[in-house]
């Protein structure tokens, strides 16, 4: 299981600095929020800690217990939800579902994916439904449902509530807090809600 990610002296320019001398350390077992305002960086911080994206300067360096982890390893302890992970339109929730979790190898049982569904409260109808058909919300929950298919080490959660209802914000909220136990959760957010379930809050300035 990935202990912690580390980031020493980590410099990023795009057409301005991003980031200049940053050091922090994650912790897995914790929920921390990234915060800051638009153009500060959150998103980008999940890319760098992600291994997404490389600093200019410096080093983002993953453990595994003690041991450093390599990229590609790494990389496979990883889960996300992003506004730019996109699904496919053409296929059901289902069929989506399977796909991507195929990508990581795993296979899920009828049984796996009916309690998926209802974790994240996608009913047996809209299940089989093409998801071009979905609100931007259900959207959000099927991501959150591969997410927890994949059961990675690591979540990278950019802005994960938002278009959501009052009803499916508290199910996100508390799968999250469920899962802090024994993962490093990373989430890039200006929302008030997400930010009191943290464990830790970075906020980012801007350069």
């Amino acid at each position: 299981m990935i202990s912690r990610i580390v980031f020493n002296n980590v410099s990023l320019n795009f057409t301005t600095k991003i980031f200049d001398t940053l050091n922090v350390e994650l912790r897995s077992g914790k929920i921390i929020a990234i915060t800051g305002v638009n153009g500060s960086g959150k998103s980008t911080f999940l890319k760098l800690a992600g291994q997404f994206i490389q600093p200019d300067e410096g080093s983002i360096t993953a453990f595994e217990d003690d041991k450093i982890i390599n990229r590609v390893d790494f990389r496979k302890k990883i889960a996300v939800i992003a506004p730019n992970l996109n699904l496919y339109s053409e296929l059901t929730a289902v069929e989506n579902l399977k796909f991507f979790v195929g990508l990581r190898n795993i296979t899920l049982s009828d049984q796996n994916i009916n309690d998926l569904f209802s974790r994240v409260e996608i009913d047996t109808i809209n299940k089989y439904k093409f998801i071009k058909t979905f609100s931007t919300g259900m959207i959000q929950r099927l991501k959150f449902a591969i997410l927890l298919a994949i059961n990675a080490d690591i979540w990278l959660l950019d802005e994960p509530c938002s278009n959501l209802d009052i009803d499916g914000k508290k199910i996100f909220l508390n799968e999250i807090k469920s899962a802090a136990k024994d993962k490093l959760i990373l989430i890039a957010t200006n929302d008030i809600d997400e930010a009191k379930i943290s464990d830790e809050i970075i906020s980012l300035p801007i350069n």
